[in-house]
C-alpha cells in the first residue's frame, strides 16, 4: 500500500547488495492501470554519492536500449531521497530457476529451447553492442554478467536480457571508481578472470558458456572455491559436448567449440555471427524453434503459475 511517486508499491521481490525489487502499479485515467517492476536503490546507500552514481549509470545505459529480447525502462527519479528506475514486468521465469526445476522434475531442457533462448539473448546483446549515443558516438556497450540468472523467459514464450547494472559504456560516469573484475566467476571470459579491458566478445565468450551448459544439462566451470573455476576459465580446456554426449549435434558442436576460444581474436567477433550460424542449424535440422512452441513448454513445466 506505500507509494513511491506516482507507483503503488505491491510487494518486495528481492534485495541486493546496491538496491531492492518491487512489484509495483502505475494508474492514470479511469480504468488504466500497468504492472511495473521498481528498482531502488537502498535507502542506506542512497546518501553515498559513489552508489548513487553507479545506479544512475545503469539508469542511463537502460535508458537508450529498445529491443525485443532487452527488458525495457520506463522511468528514472527520485522521490524523497529515494532513487528509483521503472522497467518493464516481466512473468516468467530466470532461466537459472527454469534449469533448476527441470532438474527437480527430472527432465533436460529440449535442443530447440535451448537454442531458442541462446539465439534471443544473442540477438539482444549484439544491439546493445552495437547502440550508439543521440551525438552518433558509439556507446561500447559490454554487459559483463550475461548469466542464466540475468535472462528471463515468460510464460508467453519471449526471453529478455535484463540487469545492466555492472556493463561497461562510454557514458558511465562512475566507471574507474570500481573495481575491473565484475560479473559471476562461472560465466567470465578469460579476458574478464584477468581484469584486461573487455570489448563485446567477452559476453560471446559469456554466451558460449551458456550455451554448453543448456544444451547439454552439464555445468562447464565449477570447483571448491572462485579462484578454481578462475583458474579453469583462463588455463582449462574445455570437454568438446561430443564427447560427453556422442549424440551432441557435430554442428553446434563445431559453434560451441568457436564461441569458447580462449583467444578472443578465434572468438565470434559479434553476438550477430553467432546468431547467424544457430539459426542455418535450426534451418538445417529442422528444430520446432518459436514463440509458440517455448510458451507451451513453460505451461507445461510450470503449470497454473
Amino acid at each position: 500500500g506505500s507509494r513511491l511517486g506516482k507507483y503503488e508499491i505491491i510487494k518486495r521481490l528481492a534485495t541486493g547488495v546496491l538496491a531492492e525489487i518491487f512489484l509495483a502499479r502505475v494508474s492514470g485515467l479511469p480504468g488504466f492501470q500497468k504492472m511495473v517492476v521498481i528498482k531502488r536503490i537502498l535507502p542506506q546507500l542512497a546518501t553515498k554519492t559513489d552508489f548513487v552514481e553507479m545506479f544512475l549509470d545503469e539508469a542511463r545505459i537502460a535508458a537508450t536500449l529498445q529491443h525485443p529480447n532487452v527488458v525495457q525502462m520506463y522511468d528514472v527519479g527520485v522521490v524523497d531521497g529515494n532513487y528509483f528506475i521503472a522497467m518493464e514486468y516481466l512473468h516468467g521465469e530466470d532461466v537459472r530457476s527454469l534449469v533448476r526445476t527441470l532438474h527437480r522434475q527430472d527432465k533436460k531442457l529440449p535442443l530447440e529451447h535451448a537454442l531458442n533462448i541462446v539465439i534471443g539473448v544473442a540477438s539482444g546483446l549484439n544491439y546493445a553492442h552495437d547502440k550508439v549515443g543521440f551525438d552518433g558516438t558509439p556507446l561500447e556497450i559490454v554487459h559483463r554478467d550475461v548469466t542464466p540468472q540475468n535472462i528471463i523467459v515468460t510464460y508467453d514464450g519471449a526471453v529478455k536480457l535484463l540487469d545492466f547494472g555492472i556493463a561497461k559504456a562510454s557514458n558511465r560516469f562512475g566507471e574507474t571508481r570500481f573495481g575491473t573484475l565484475k560479473g559471476k566467476v562461472p560465466y567470465m571470459s578469460p579476458e574478464q578472470c584477468r581484469g584486461e579491458p573487455l570489448d563485446r566478445r567477452s559476453d560471446n565468450f559469456s554466451i558460449g558458456i551458456m550455451l554448453y551448459e543448456l544444451t547439454l544439462g552439464k555445468r562447464l566451470y565449477h570447483g571448491k572455491s572462485d579462484f578454481e573455476v578462475l583458474k579453469q576459465i583462463v588455463e582449462g580446456t574445455v570437454t568438446p559436448p561430443r564427447a560427453l554426449d556422442p549424440a551432441y549435434p557435430p554442428a553446434l558442436e563445431e559453434i560451441v567449440m568457436r564461441a569458447l576460444e580462449k583467444e578472443k581474436d578465434k572468438r565470434y567477433q559479434t553476438a550477430r555471427d553467432l546468431q547467424a550460424d544457430l539459426e542455418a542449424l535450426v534451418r538445417a535440422d529442422r528444430l520446432h524453434v518459436s514463440p509458440i512452441a517455448l510458451s507451451r513448454f513453460m505451461e507445461e513445466t510450470f503449470g497454473q503459475k
